[in-house]
């Protein structure tokens, strides 16, 4: 059954760099004599340089750093926003909107198939799963086309990865696979009891997935993996599952598509502790950002995605037909939660 589809001057620094140029291509130059094209005394760039406080030993360095070089690149990456990707099988596309501005700046259609589940991994690699396509493609940071595509599932409406970089795919069929990034070689694969509708993977690499049974939903932790498909049946149910995933605290987040709520469910997982939010109409995902702050919900019925306060669930944004949306069925930020 399927409910829903440090700063010197700049005559200063352009001498410096001369410096440095020619003392890398002629060899070591006299102290009183005078930069190439700068008529500018190599004394006088010592004499400036001791005044702005830079050891002539730290010269090289400081000249990086002016140059952009020298800095972490993951530093440079995590400042300012992120987009958000929309799966959408309206469009049949991956909508691309531009994060705390939520414009659309894009789409990507190479691959893409009636797309359902989304993720991005803590390398920033998209992840989508494609129902009809019946496979998961996967997307460099920045990049529409395809790096590579695992085969092999039949109808694939959930992906994750845990810290190893493995990828994990819930099929509606009834079974959750798990992949090596990059590699259709199935590393497991594991039966479940019902029609799956998301996976979750924690730092422990126990894996989540939860499914309908024909009466209601109930989700099944496999501890330390799918080896062996040795799972345990938890003690809480939703009336209707959609998609799920964990949060810092290790809480499920799991959408309950007839129950129109979205159910934290806390550890040791016996029962719903609380919902996030309200006001939905057949939510069929979720995802958390990095900090934890936000959350994304695709209300399928309603024609949206919700942008909520993380955990308190107050409204941020509704996406819509006015942000180039038509049926979105899930939505994960850039910058992702991955356990």
């Amino acid at each position: 059954m399927r409910k829903g589809l440090a700063v010197f001057s700049a005559a200063a620094a352009t001498a410096a760099i001369a410096l440095l140029c020619a003392c890398s291509s002629g060899g070591s130059q006299g102290a009183n004599s005078t930069l190439p094209s700068s008529g500018i005394s190599q004394s006088h760039v010592g004499a400036d340089l001791s005044r702005s406080g830079i050891a002539p030993k730290f010269l090289s360095l400081e000249i990086l750093k002016s140059l952009g070089h020298g800095v972490n690149p993951d530093r440079r990456k995590k400042k300012g926003p992120k987009d958000l990707f929309v799966d959408d099988v309206g469009t049949n596309a991956v909508e691309i909107l531009k994060n705390t501005t939520w414009t659309n700046i894009g789409s990507i259609s190479s691959g893409i198939d009636h797309p359902e589940g989304n993720w991005v991994d803590a390398k920033g690699n998209l992840y989508v799963a494609n129902f009809t396509g019946q496979d998961i493609t996967e997307y460099y940071p920045g990049k529409s086309i395809p790096k590579y595509t695992y085969a092999g599932v039949s109808e694939p409406v959930a992906v994750t990865t845990d810290s190893h970089g493995n990828v994990y795919e819930g099929d509606f069929e009834g079974y959750v696979t798990e992949f090596h990034q990059g590699s259709s070689i199935i590393i497991a694969q594991c039966t479940t009891g019902g029609d799956v509708w998301g996976v979750a993977v924690n730092k422990a690499t126990d894996v989540f997935v939860v499914y309908w049974n024909g009466s209601f939903g109930k989700i099944t932790e496999y501890s330390g993996g799918l080896s062996g498909c040795s799972g345990t049946v938890l003690g809480a149910t939703v009336a209707f599952p959609g998609g799920m995933v964990l949060d810092k605290n290790s809480n499920l987040v799991v959408c309950d598509q007839d129950a129109e709520a979205i159910d934290i469910i806390k550890p040791p997982y016996s029962r719903i502790s609380g919902t996030l939010g309200s006001g939905y109409s057949d939510p069929t995902t979720v995802t958390i950002n990095k900090t934890n702050t936000q959350a994304y919900v695709a209300n399928y019925g309603g024609k949206d995605v919700l942008v909520l306060s993380y955990p308190d669930g107050s409204n941020i944004a509704t996406l819509n037909y006015a942000n180039g949306l038509s049926s979105p069925f899930s939505a994960v930020d850039g910058l992702n939660y991955n356990p």
